[in-house]
């Protein structure tokens, strides 16, 4: 299924033109983002364009840069992300004319599925270009303490007895493996970048047979270390993971502050958070286009990349 929007929907009286996004329009695509306080980074960015060169695209009005969004396709589903308009423009149809363009991308790629993390303030305009809503998506931010404050009693000494160690590029094949059978769709480039630019932030967890368990990655973010993916087989795996990065988030002393990206439909993550004192808030709505993804096992999905490509 190809999606075909209407192209004039370009056009429009504040003089806007799509054109690609490009590593020079990245210091103020980070005061874009800075103005709502989002956690990405300049290197978060030019993640975004090694993903999706193509796909990356900013709204101009003449010398300004007045909106962003990157289309990702991982297996033939896009990923919508990064729809940041500038205030003075919202509401007069810059953010439809980007999104639009997006969906050409899409079509363009021969994608079947496009999906997006919505903000309350857009849901009503992917709403009107044929999204459905799927499920919440929460976020949690907070800080997590050495000496108790923020961790759960309970400790790693409780669960099963499953391996634990950093990630290692070895491990690309079956972690990528893992999340495909969480998502319903392969995203081996996210996942390769991801490990090749934070090596050793992340790690995997085995049960007693040696078969993998689950996987977290985590990354430096703007205002807290950003924690996802986190894909487990069970809550046990994922307690396990959480625990492991905070940790080592925490292992110089004092506290650190985290952000989470979650779906509310996983009742075990909100738990595992609620013991640490940080509480998740509905920020956003998963909507998607298309067709269904199929294969999904998303009780397996605890923690987000994040939410600007899920």
């Amino acid at each position: 299924m190809l999606f075909k929007p209407d192209k004039t929907a370009r056009e429009d009286s504040l003089n806007i033109e799509i054109q690609p996004f490009t590593e020079t329009d990245i210091p103020q695509a980070m005061e874009l983002k800075d103005s709502l306080g989002w956690n990405q980074t300049p290197e978060d960015w030019q993640r975004f364009l090694l993903l999706s060169p193509d796909g990356s695209f900013k709204a101009m009005r003449g010398d300004e840069l007045v909106a962003t969004a990157v289309a990702y396709v991982f297996d033939r589903v896009c990923w919508i992300g990064m729809v940041i308009v500038k205030e003075g423009c919202r509401h007069q149809g810059v953010g439809r004319q980007i999104v639009v363009r997006c969906l050409d991308y899409s079509a363009e790629m021969d994608c079947g599925l496009v999906v997006l993390d919505a903000t309350r303030e857009g849901v009503s305009l992917y709403s009107h270009l044929g999204f459905r809503p799927e499920f919440l998506v929460g976020t949690a931010r907070g800080k997590v303490g050495r000496n108790g404050e923020g961790l759960s009693e309970r400790g790693p000494q409780t669960l099963p007895d499953y391996g634990l160690r950093r990630i290692e590029a070895k491990d690309l094949d079956e972690i990528v493996s893992l999340e495909a059978c969480a998502l319903g769709a392969v995203r081996e480039a996210l996942l390769y970048h991801l490990i090749k630019q934070y090596p050793g932030r992340g790690f995997i967890c085995t049960n007693p047979d040696g078969q993998l368990e689950g996987f977290i990655l985590f990354r430096p973010g703007f205002h807290s270390h950003q924690v996802g993916p986190l894909i487990a087989r069970g809550d046990e795996a994922a307690q396990l993971l959480l625990q492991a990065v905070f940790s080592e988030l925490t292992s110089p002393g004092g506290e650190a502050a985290v952000a989470l990206t979650v779906p509310m439909s996983n009742p075990g993550i909100q738990r595992f958070l609620r013991d640490r004192r940080l509480s998740v808030e509905p920020r956003l709505t998963r909507m998607s286009k298309g067709r269904k993804r199929l294969h999904a096992r998303e009780d397996m999905v605890y923690a987000l990349s994040g939410p600007e490509k899920g």
